[in-house]
């Protein structure tokens, strides 16, 4: 077990312990005895303050996909666009109307042309909502929620196809949004009372989202990464299956940055396993590991073409929205996936 998966657990028993006893927790085994979690004030989604952001940028992404032919996005296929962009041998089933009969007559063999057909941008929301993006306050699924109620409302006002997927152990459809504002209104309500529990199997979402995009499409998954079949297995399956992926790594200041806290037993908030920390040593092996993990994350989504994104639980919803768009990952009414390789 590795020392950043299992860290989070000593935040909340040493702010415990400390507000219990008025001091900083001593660094024993003895001190990390049972304790409530900490619980923070959270923000809901249909708050109207939030909301009110969220309507902003759909007024935002709708002014961009009106300027760009009601948001549709250009699709290399034989379909029913104007625009020829190349052109290839005819197979039986082609429609007629595609052949180039110049190129027939020059060429004598039946040949169609390719368009540029444009449709709609189909885009999934995938949300862990494991044990372990229970922890922070606010909790880093807390945080993921709002993102990803950010990039739906970017979605649905440049009128892509927007799903939402909820996946712990197991993945579920919350939400199919047809667009406009009730449609988001209907996936913040269904983000909402979303609760962290359970173990981590970011892979078996990819068929379910997949499923419900109906075709190829964009996934963008919000995770710590902490799952034990690899942190990119999710996304790994839903390249596997022709999407565009887009990760968004949600972690605490703690997990970033924690104190040293030598000595104190920590319990895997997935699996209730417990490690007892080695009285010297233990913050830099962790901060070690986290670096290599991360720097591992990167290599990997390169050679997928995936895109990472990476934030904290501490940063403002404005503040994560306008990194994202001076980075690329959101612009022009749309979300964006695969080759933009990691956006810190």
């Amino acid at each position: 077990m590795s020392w950043w998966r299992i860290g989070g657990r000593a935040e909340e028993r040493a702010e415990d312990v400390g507000r219990a006893s008025g001091t900083p927790p001593a660094r024993t085994a003895s001190t990390e005895a049972r304790a409530p979690r900490v619980v923070g004030k959270r923000e809901s989604l249909l708050a109207p303050s939030f909301l009110s952001r969220l309507d902003r940028l759909q007024i935002v992404s709708r002014r961009f996909a009106e300027a760009r032919r009601r948001g549709r996005r250009r699709a290399r296929r034989a379909g029913s666009g104007v625009e020829a962009i190349d052109a290839r041998a005819y197979v039986p089933g082609d429609d007629a109307r595609r052949i180039d009969w110049k190129a027939y007559a020059r060429f004598e063999r039946l040949v169609v042309r390719v368009v540029a057909e444009e449709s709609p941008l189909r885009l999934a929301l995938v949300l862990d909502t494991s044990a372990s993006m229970g922890f922070g306050v606010p909790t880093k699924l807390r945080q993921a929620s709002r993102l990803a109620a950010g990039f739906a409302a970017i979605g649905l006002g440049g009128e892509d196809r927007v799903t939402s997927v909820a996946t712990a152990e197991r993945a579920e459809v919350l939400t199919r949004a047809s667009g406009g504002r009730r449609g988001l209104l209907e996936l913040c309500a269904a983000l909402d009372p979303l609760e962290a529990s359970s173990g981590t199997a970011l892979a078996r979402s990819a068929e379910v989202a997949s499923a419900s995009l109906g075709g190829r499409g964009l996934c963008v998954i919000f995770s710590d990464l902490l799952d034990p079949d690899g942190a990119l297995a999710g996304a790994r399956a839903c390249r596997l299956r022709g999407h565009e992926v887009l990760v968004v790594e949600v972690l605490t200041p703690f997990e970033l940055d924690p104190p040293d806290l030598a000595g104190f037993e920590l319990e895997d908030a997935e699996t209730g396993e417990v490690v007892e920390l080695p009285a010297e040593g233990a913050l830099a092996a962790y901060r070690a590991c986290l670096s290599t993990h991360r720097a591992e994350v990167d290599a990997e989504a390169e050679a997928l073409g995936v895109g990472v994104l990476r934030l904290s639980t501490d940063e403002s919803f404005d503040d994560v929205l306008l990194r994202a768009l001076e980075r690329g990952v959101v612009g022009g009414g749309h979300v964006r996936g695969g080759g933009l390789g990691r956006v810190a």
